[in-house]
């Protein structure tokens, strides 16, 4: 019970996220109000721009989390794609980890800062940032797992009876590694969190004016000794947002 309680929190958590979109944009600049404290116009308080609060931190959590999730789907692709393109290829397959594995020495903030040196600054830059090193983990999970898989009987039978490589593929493979996949998703979820908050805590995410818990960070710890409400809030959270993925770490949703 105390499982399905905790859970259920954090299913509601994600879903007052998503629901940000629906909160009224980031908020109106307005001078006089600059840096109050919480109250009952302003729950959340004002930021250095008289914005508020409660506000931004709902639209920036939505953006974020709304973010995370489609470059998080577009990994899972990625690598389940190019595994199954480099599986029973060795010479693809060790094309593949090298690629990878060099990926994978370069921190994923220090390889997204390097990306947004070369690229225009905007949305699509971002994008290809924290797109170019996510899908490493979901296709090693899928290689590994095919290799297994590879001597299964059951899939040999299926062969014999006449089954197509898309019925084998839909039927027999994508659900055997399906939970694996959800599992690191969770996790990755979260990373691509992190990272697009890191970048836009450094000035090179998301445009100021578009709220993210990043930037709201980045611009709040310059005022954090006149008002630490604008620092708490997008803190709590990030905290909040990866323990409700935490929760879901694991769990098989249905199938």
């Amino acid at each position: 019970m105390k499982g399905r309680w905790a859970d259920g929190v954090a299913l509601g958590f994600l879903l007052l996220l998503l629901a940000g979109w629906m909160g009224g944009g980031d908020g109106q600049v307005d001078l006089v109000n600059r840096l109050q404290a919480p109250s009952w116009t302003h729950p959340f308080g004002t930021d250095e721009l008289g914005r508020d609060l409660l506000r931004r931190w709902w639209a920036g959590g939505a953006r974020s989390l709304s973010l995370g999730a489609g470059l998080t789907a577009f990994h899972l692709a990625a690598g389940f794609a190019l595994a199954l393109a480099a599986e029973g290829r060795t010479w693809a397959k060790g094309c593949l980890l090298a690629g990878a594995d060099l990926l994978a020495a370069i921190p994923a903030t220090l390889l997204a800062l390097l990306l947004l040196a070369l690229l225009r600054p905007g949305l699509g830059s971002l994008l290809a940032a924290l797109a170019l090193g996510g899908w490493i983990p979901y296709a090693r999970i899928c290689l590994n797992r095919l290799e297994v898989l590879r001597q299964d009987p059951s899939l040999a039978q299926a062969h014999l009876l006449g089954a197509g490589r898309g019925h084998i593929l839909l039927r027999h493979l994508f659900p055997r590694l399906w939970p694996l996949l959800w599992a690191q998703a969770s996790v990755g979820l979260g990373a691509v969190v992190l990272v697009e908050g890191g970048l836009s805590f450094l000035g090179v995410g998301l445009p100021p004016e578009q709220a993210s818990w990043g930037g709201m960070l980045g611009t709040a710890r310059a005022f954090f000794l006149v008002s630490p409400w604008p620092l708490l809030w997008p803190s709590a959270g990030l905290l909040g947002l990866l323990l409700a993925l935490g929760r879901s770490r694991g769990r098989e949703p249905g199938w």
